[in-house]
Formats: C-alpha cells, sequence, structure tokens
C-alpha cells in the first residue's frame, strides 16, 4: 500500500495543534502517522491496543493523553481493507475551538441584532416623523375648517349688524337692497303680485328742527313700531335713510290689495303721536307705489321709480299715493324710441367700451381692467348703462348686448397687442340670461380663436343674482368657462345671499366688495369687521379680493392694511375712454394722488 498517496488525501485537513492521524493495522499496530501536517517518523512496536478489537464502521472513543489530559478520537475501521484510521484531537483544544467558534458566532448574532434594532428604531422613528406629519396636517385641515366656520360666523353676526338700522331696528338701505333682489328673483316664477312703496313723512323736518333730534328720533321709532303692526311679517319694512322708508308687499292675489293697504298707512300714520314730546305731534305719509314686473324688472329701478311717485304725491299735496304708472312721463317718447333703436345700434357699432383700471394694492401696478359698455348715440349723446340695460332686459336685447361686449373686448385685446402694448386681463359684466346659454362657452371661444386672444386675457363677473336661481346650467357653463381659462369673478359680493362657503364649489378666482361696504369703512365699525373678515375667508378659499367704490384715501388704506389685493374706484381713476386706457397700459402704475 502506497502510505504516502493514502496520507496525501488526507494533507489539507485541518487537525488542529494537538491533533494527529494515525494509520493502524487490525491488531493496532501504527503503520503510519501524522500530525500538524507532517509525517511522523514510524516506530513498528508502537501498538494502540484500544482498536485492536474494534468492528468495522465508523466509531469514537475517549484516550488519554501526555500530562493526564484526555484526546477524543474518531475512527473508522475498514471493511475491505486491514486498515483502521484513527483521527484524534485534544479535549482541551476542542472545547476551545468550540468555544471560540461559539463566540464567533454570538458576535455575529449580536452585531445583526444590534443592526436589526438600530434598522428598528430608525424605521420607527421615521413612522412617527410620519404619523406626525399626517396629524399636523389633519389638524391644519381641522383649524382651517374651524377658521372658515368661525369666519363664516362672524361675517353672519357683522351682517347683521351691518343690516339694521340702529335708531329702528328695520332694515337698513342694503338690507333692503338685498332682501328685495332675492324676492324678486322667486316672483319671476310665480303667479303672485309684488309692489314697493316709498313713504316720506310730510312736515318731519320741521318737527325734527323745531323740537329737537331726540323728538324726531321717538318719531321715527313709533313710525316704525305702526309699520311692523300694520304689515304683514311676510313684508319686508326698512328706513332708506332720514325720515323715507320703503316696503315691498309680497305675493298679492290681487294687486288692487295694495290701494286697501296704501289707505291702510296713510290713516294709521297719520294719527295723532301722544307722549312724544309736551304736544302731540302730527305727520302723514306721501307714498309712492310700483309695481313688478309692471314698473320695473329689478329693485333699482323699482325703488327709483317707487321714489318718483313719492314725490309726486308730495307735489300734488301730501298725505296720498300715487302709483308709477300715474306719473307723466316726459321722456317716455324717448324711452321707446331708444327701445326701437337699440338693435340697430348695436348692430351699426354705436356703442362703445369705456376701462376702469384695477390697482394692485401692493405696488400700485395695473393688473386689470373693466370694460364698461355705453351707447354714442347721434341724437342724445353718450348714454350710461344705467339708463339702456335694462330697457335691452325688458325688450330681449340683453344677449345680443352681451355678446356685443364679449366680441369688443377680444378685439381690443387683439388691437392692443398689435401696438405693442403689454396687456391686462380685461373683465367684463355677463347676464344671468347668458349663464343659461349652454352655446355661451363655444361662442367665447370663437371670438377667442379669431382674434388670437388668450383665455387669460378674459375674466367674466357675474352678480349674485345669478346663485339666487338653480344654478345647474349656470355651474355648468362656468365650469366651461373655467376649463378653456377663463377667470371667473363674482361681482357686488354682499348684496345677495350667497356666502363664501356656497360659492366655493363654483370655479370663481375673484370676489369683488360691493361699493357699499367700502362707503360704510368710515361710518361703521361693523363694516369694517365683516370687510376683514371676508378677505381672510376669501384667501383661505384661494381666492382673490377687489374692492370697488374706492373713492377715499383712507378707504384705500383700510384695504391694503386688511389685505385687500386689488382695488377700483373714482379715487383711483373713472371708467375713461380708449385713448386714455392706452395712457393708463404705457404708464403701467398708477398711483392715488
Amino acid at each position: 500500500m502506497d502510505m504516502g498517496y493514502f496520507l496525501g488525501l488526507y494533507q489539507d485537513v485541518d487537525l488542529g495543534g494537538s491533533g494527529s492521524l494515525h494509520l493502524l493495522s487490525p491488531d493496532g499496530s501504527v503503520i503510519a502517522a501524522m500530525a500538524g501536517g507532517g509525517l511522523l517518523a514510524q516506530h513498528p512496536a508502537q501498538r494502540m491496543a484500544s482498536f485492536s478489537k474494534v468492528p468495522e464502521g465508523p466509531g469514537e472513543m475517549e484516550l488519554p493523553g501526555p500530562q493526564g489530559s484526555t484526546r477524543l478520537a474518531n475512527f473508522h475501521r475498514a471493511r475491505y481493507m486491514p486498515l483502521t484510521v484513527v483521527v484524534s484531537r485534544d479535549w482541551n483544544e476542542i472545547r476551545a475551538a468550540h468555544a471560540q467558534n461559539a463566540q464567533r458566532t454570538w458576535a455575529v448574532l449580536g452585531a445583526i441584532t444590534a443592526l436589526a434594532l438600530v434598522g428598528s428604531l430608525l424605521l420607527w422613528r421615521t413612522m412617527q416623523r410620519r404619523q406626525h406629519l399626517f396629524n399636523a396636517l389633519e389638524k391644519a385641515d381641522q383649524d382651517k375648517q374651524q377658521l372658515i366656520a368661525q369666519l363664516e360666523s362672524e361675517k353672519q353676526r357683522a351682517l347683521e349688524l351691518a343690516a339694521s338700522d340702529h335708531l329702528t331696528g328695520l332694515h337698513n338701505r342694503r338690507m333692503f337692497h338685498e332682501l328685495v333682489s332675492s324676492h324678486l328673483a322667486l316672483a319671476r316664477r310665480s303667479r303672485k303680485h309684488y309692489a314697493l312703496l316709498y313713504l316720506d313723512l310730510d312736515r318731519f323736518k320741521h318737527i325734527n328742527d323745531t323740537l329737537g333730534h331726540h323728538v324726531g328720533d321717538a318719531l321715527l321709532q313709533a313710525v316704525a313700531q305702526r309699520l311692523r303692526t300694520m304689515l304683514r311679517s311676510s313684508d319686508i319694512i326698512a328706513r332708506m335713510g332720514g325720515d323715507e322708508f320703503a316696503v315691498l308687499i309680497t305675493a298679492m292675489e290681487d294687486p288692487s290689495d295694495v290701494e286697501t293697504l296704501a289707505q291702510k298707512l296713510l290713516t294709521g300714520l297719520g294719527a295723532p303721536y301722544e307722549g312724544l314730546a309736551p304736544e302731540t305731534l302730527h305727520t302723514s305719509p306721501s307714498i309712492g307705489i310700483a309695481f313688478f314686473p309692471r314698473d320695473g324688472h329689478d329693485v333699482e329701478v323699482l325703488c327709483r321709480h317707487a321714489d318718483a311717485a313719492m314725490y309726486a304725491s308730495k307735489k300734488a299735496g301730501r298725505n296720498r299715493y300715487t302709483y308709477y304708472d300715474g306719473i307723466p312721463k316726459l321722456d317716455s317718447d324717448r324711452y321707446y324710441q331708444l327701445a326701437r333703436q337699440l338693435p340697430a345700434a348695436i348692430a351699426q357699432e354705436q356703442l362703445v367700451l369705456h376701462f376702469q383700471p384695477k390697482v394692485r394694492l401692493e405696488d400700485c401696478r395695473i393688473v386689470g381692467l373693466e370694460a364698461l359698455v355705453r351707447w354714442q348715440h347721434p341724437q342724445y349723446g353718450l348714454i350710461y348703462p344705467g339708463d339702456f340695460i335694462a330697457l335691452a332686459e325688458e325688450h330681449g336685447h340683453i344677449e345680443a348686448l352681451g355678446d356685443w361686449v364679449m366680441q369688443a373686448c377680444c378685439r381690443q385685446i387683439a388691437a392692443w397687442r398689435m401696438q405693442g402694448l403689454d396687456t391686462v386681463p380685461v373683465a367684463f359684466n355677463v347676464s344671468p340670461l347668458q349663464l343659461k346659454d349652454s352655446a355661451f362657452p363655444s361662442r367665447m371661444a370663437t371670438y377667442l380663436k379669431h382674434y388670437g386672444v388668450r383665455a387669460s386675457d378674459i375674466q367674466v363677473e357675474i352678480t349674485e343674482s345669478c346663485l339666487v336661481e338653480p344654478v345647474g346650467l349656470a355651474a355648468r357653463v362656468l365650469h366651461q368657462l373655467q376649463q378653456m381659462g377663463v377667470s371667473i369673478g363674482l361681482d357686488d359680493f354682499g348684496t345677495g345671499f350667497s356666502s363664501l362657503s356656497q360659492i366655493r364649489a363654483l370655479p370663481i378666482n375673484t370676489i369683488k366688495l360691493d361699493k357699499s361696504f367700502v362707503n360704510e369703512l368710515r361710518s361703521s365699525k361693523e363694516a369694517g369687521v365683516l370687510v376683514t373678515s371676508i378677505i381672510t375667508l376669501a384667501h383661505n378659499l384661494k381666492m382673490q379680493v377687489v374692492a370697488e367704490g374706492v373713492e377715499l384715501m383712507d378707504q384705500l388704506v383700510y384695504l391694503k392694511t386688511a389685505g385687500c389685493d386689488v382695488a377700483q374706484g373714482y379715487f383711483l381713476s373713472r371708467p375713461v375712454p380708449l385713448a386714455q386706457t392706452e395712457a393708463l397700459l404705457k404708464q403701467g402704475i398708477l398711483e392715488p394722488a
């Protein structure tokens, strides 16, 4: 047997420092031995008697070692060869190696555990940060909703304070206009009759001047109380200022009912007033009556006509009532002449646009224009919209007029671009009838394309009256305009019943504070609170705020302090014709005088 070859098979086996390998004959004699990777010298007499009688196959036993040590031996006795292979190693070395391996294993496990703990800690901290951010976002959203609710509540409270006459407790002029506008919008769908009455107290100035303002105030309070007693809860009563009162009689079955009521008011308000002064007071009302829709389709026209009828009562001798249609109308021929001529005026380009700049309060830069239509009449000269818009609505020309304004704005923007002017968005008013026209957005798209004007160069302004009636179709039209890129502004905000929480579902980018709020800033603390609340809430809803009707420096200062974005009004610039508008665009900045 080639022992060198045989032992070479085990040469690369690590036997450790004390390990050895022996090849034994069947009687236990040592044939060859290895230790420390080298071949040991043979000693023929050397025997390992313990292995002379071991059975075939593998086995294990302990052997005595030097200096009282113990060795562990593993052996294998070959079945077909007279050979036993014995590998032995000192027990202490085996234990030390095992302990070293165990130590290494525990070190690895410890490192893995530490990494796992560090990873878990980092993951926990990440999850904590995310949870903290989520909680912060959730709280911010809750705070925002609470702020919106709080501001809405403050707005409502301030609105109630600003809507009442402090002396009589009746509605004031602004609230009367709001309520009447709402009722008239509903009245258009009913068969009921409505009448607006203006009342003025005869000889009140004489009482006030001779007996003192405190007596005059007491008389106004007594008149207000009598009006409450004589009228229904469904009727709307307001003090319009001074000794003027207004009443909207709602939902009458027969228009002749107003005559009975007017006579009742003459009698009731004309009765003596006891206990207000050392002597009994006597006054009487002069009453003017205008019917809806016969004498007007909106609150402004009805008030104007009822006021005219009331002055006719005074001229006729006081203490009486007069119907508006009973007043001799010196200009009736002109009215019907204008009604007949308006369609031709639209077709023949007798209409012109004037523009009022919108100024950003941050830097006094002109950031927009409002287009206002005028009628350049060949006979009567320049006619303002107040004299023909109602006429256009009454005679069915408002949609044609609106289309002319829209096309004229697009044409003018294109012309300014051709001149190299830096243009700003141009706003124009859109009537409720136009918003009910599903083809309105496509017509606008046609004009934009024809004149090469961007949709962002246009802003349409709607009024709150558009939101009183069902807004389904109007909302769809507004969303189509928004998708085109057209900006939407809500004009005269505060004159109707819509709130910011109601309109936030609509694609409105800008709200315009009605000039009545701006006018009251100097005289009413509640108006200031209301304006500030509206501005804050609008900004929370990502809406821009424009104040219109700014006529005084202190109004401008207050609005800027309150955070209003943009202002327009006579204090900055009146609506001006085309040439002056172009000069303003070149100037770019419009600082208050």
